[in-house]
């Protein structure tokens, strides 16, 4: 009986909570890097998000349960393979965005410094 790669999900707490739902539904799910990602989520996101794994012959009905909980109420339209994939490409997106700010100003702050420093000679 070994475990099987259900979903992976970007959010500790979404990881949680999935593997919650799953468990009331009967399926001995677990939530496998969750030590190592409240630590390192940006490694944990750029792999692919927490994993959640579940005895390999519960994993179909797993992830039927994982995309009727996702169509749930506000949670907006299930995918079929991993629901929760448009969050880590957001997020994402976003550290890229943040990245590149950062660089631009570490850039400017340099140019500026370096333009007095001219100036003062």
């Amino acid at each position: 009986m070994g475990l099987a790669l259900v979903a992976r999900i970007p959010s500790l707490v979404e990881a949680h909570i999935a593997t919650g739902a799953l468990r009331s539904a009967g399926i001995d799910a677990q939530v496998f890097d969750a030590n190592f990602g409240q630590v390192e989520a940006p490694v944990i996101e750029s792999l692919g998000g927490f994993r959640i794994m579940a005895p390999a012959e519960q994993t179909a009905e797993a992830r039927e349960i994982l995309k009727a909980l996702r169509a749930g109420p506000g949670l907006g339209d299930p995918e079929d393979v991993a629901p929760w994939s448009a969050s880590l490409a957001r997020s994402s997106a976003q550290r890229s965005r943040r990245a590149a700010w950062a660089f631009g100003a570490v850039v400017a702050l340099a140019l500026v410094f370096w333009v007095l420093r001219a100036l003062a000679w």
